[in-house]
């Protein structure tokens, strides 16, 4: 399959997904954000992109990054595109920023978030570390 849709403007996926540029193009995707020190940017003439060059490691602070994705994110929301949040699997590191968007922009509790991105890709699974640092996200977030 490809992409899964978790907002209208936001999707979720592998490396796979980010090299094929016809489905691409089919979804109406306008943006990449890269989150891999790994994966290329196949197409930079035609999409816009981010990178977060993060490892699924343990010992990554992925949090570090949650705003800078957030605000690209809105960003492109913001212009009317849509974005496609990848990594090299779609299982962890990726879905842990499509988890941060969800709980900084939708206020949801992170097992709600987990929830709802699950149905949509039933093989996210973000590390245990990673986990740890939206649980820590989701209380500055919700408690403010």
């Amino acid at each position: 399959g490809g992409p899964v849709e978790i907002l209208p403007f936001l999707y979720l996926g592998s490396a796979y997904h980010s090299s094929r540029k016809d489905s691409l193009q089919a979804l109406g995707i306008t943006a990449l954000l890269n989150v891999s020190s790994t994966c290329p940017n196949y197409f930079e003439s035609t999409f816009q992109y981010k990178c977060i060059p993060v490892e699924d490691s343990h010992v990554t602070d992925i949090s570090a990054w949650f705003r800078e994705a957030i605000d690209f994110i809105d960003s492109v929301k913001g212009s009317g595109g849509r974005v496609l949040v990848h990594c090299q699997a779609g299982i962890s590191r990726s879905a842990t920023i499509c988890l941060a968007y969800l709980i900084h922009t939708q206020r949801l509790p992170l097992e709600e978030a987990f929830d709802f991105v699950k149905q949509r890709r039933g093989v996210i699974s973000p590390n245990l570390s990673f986990m740890g640092q939206l649980l820590q996200f989701e209380t500055e977030v919700l408690c403010r």
